[in-house]
């Protein structure tokens, strides 16, 4: 079978063969090559199920500070092996809108439309029978929280409601124009990035995620399926009240699906018939520790439950790092050919 009729099989609850994506930071390709010797593209190595092209074209101000599209500053200059850096000196310094709907000292930025668009056509041009998606990520708390600061932000949820409700609605607008240039392109998916959850809950409540953010997330889901493609989401943490809300407003897919967090036959057995799973392999607690062969054994069980009637992509929790051994990257993938070779 086909990696995109797999994917596309999965997301559609088909009892079948289960994809899998090996996710990972510039860091740790770059690791690989050096121990090898030699440059290694690793998404070719582990013939990796999808593709994801993001809105992110960070440019670099300094020798550790980068720019992004919306005009927020990234610390760059940590060690960790990722390569997202930190958010810092956050734009809008207080909770006031001027008349014109801008702040005091920040103006929300129109898309970039070329080069959204160079990336969106990269996906149509794509001809390794990849699931493609589009991906805009930082997307709505954690948009507003970089602009603003995430102790403002929490603060402004319960103190400024108005504000809050002005500053997501003109980035949901951003990204609803943004959508509007690039949905008729040929890819299957939007994926959809950010975090609401810490590993004990919501960060903000459901109450108040269903006041602020939920509302704006179902205009751009229902965007995105009015143009046929499938919604990916990504976010961290602990989301277990609101799922049944992203089942309700269409997404297809969760990603990251962290096993710390949830018994994964609950999670399967309470909402697997509506939506699909992506992840479930803990970066965090499991692959950097274990053995490549307790890595596939690990891989094997989860298969067993998540993979059943098909709505599972198995894959890491997050992006691998250099802290995770290489023969445990493909140790996954040889738990997902001897799972699909059995079925």
């Amino acid at each position: 079978m086909h990696k995109r009729e797999c994917v596309i099989n999965a997301l559609n609850h088909k009892h079948g063969a289960v994809p899998y994506q090996i996710n990972f930071t510039s860091v740790y390709e770059d690791m690989v090559s050096k121990v090898r010797g030699e440059a290694v593209d690793l998404d070719a190595s582990f013939e990796n199920y999808l593709a994801l092209s993001k809105y992110k074209n960070n440019r670099p101000i300094s020798a550790d500070t980068h720019i992004d599209l919306f005009g927020l500053k990234w610390d760059m200059s940590g060690e960790d092996g990722g390569d997202i850096g930190v958010p810092i000196d956050p734009p809008i310094v207080s909770a006031v809108v001027k008349p014109d709907g801008s702040y005091e000292n920040y103006v929300m930025p129109a898309p970039d439309m070329a080069f959204a668009r160079s990336q969106a056509q990269k996906l149509q041009d794509d001809d390794g029978d990849h699931f493609r998606m589009f991906g805009i990520t930082f997307g709505l708390y954690e948009r507003a929280w970089g602009l603003r600061g995430m102790e403002n932000v929490l603060m402004d949820f319960l103190c400024e409601p108005a504000f809050m409700h002005h500053l997501l609605g003109q980035i949901t607008d951003h990204h609803l124009a943004l959508l509007e240039g690039i949905l008729d392109y040929d890819f299957e998916a939007l994926y959809f990035g950010d975090d609401w959850g810490s590993q004990n809950g919501l960060i903000m409540g459901a109450e108040t995620w269903r006041k602020f953010i939920g509302p704006c997330m179902s205009k751009i889901v229902a965007k995105a399926k009015s143009r046929g493609k499938y919604v990916v989401l990504h976010s961290c943490g602990n989301n277990w009240d609101i799922i049944g809300d992203w089942i309700d407003m269409g997404i297809d897919c969760y990603n990251t699906v962290q096993p710390e967090i949830y018994d994964l036959k609950k999670l399967k057995q309470e909402f697997g018939k509506h939506i699909s799973f992506y992840g479930a392999i803990s970066n965090q607690q499991f692959l950097p520790y274990a053995t490549a062969k307790e890595v596939k054994a690990h891989c094997l069980e989860v298969l067993e439950i998540m993979g059943t009637n098909g709505g599972y992509i198995l894959s890491p929790t997050h992006s691998i790092t250099p802290d995770i051994p290489i023969e445990n990257a493909f140790a996954m993938i040889e738990a997902a050919r001897e799972f699909n070779a059995s079925l």
